[in-house]
């Protein structure tokens, strides 16, 4: 198993939705990148998965919510 789904799991079930800022988030993705990079060195298989595909979308997605409610507020 691929190191990026084991990272994938544990923030998945672990950190809730509404605990994730854009900052942390960008530090994940960071990580995730760096990751990769270490499953592909050690030969690990891709192991692509659709519900961490679709969580990672729903935190994206919330992010930018409060993104763009924040930037109304301050005009």
């Amino acid at each position: 198993m691929c190191v990026v789904s084991v990272v994938y799991d544990y923030f998945r079930t672990n950190v809730p939705i509404h605990d994730w800022t854009r900052p942390a988030f960008t530090e994940f993705q960071e990580i995730i990148h760096r990751l990769d990079k270490l499953d592909q060195r050690f030969e690990q298989p891709d192991c692509p998965d659709p519900d961490k595909a679709a969580w990672m979308k729903q935190v994206e997605e919330r992010l930018m919510l409060l993104e763009s409610a924040s930037a109304d507020t301050s005009r």
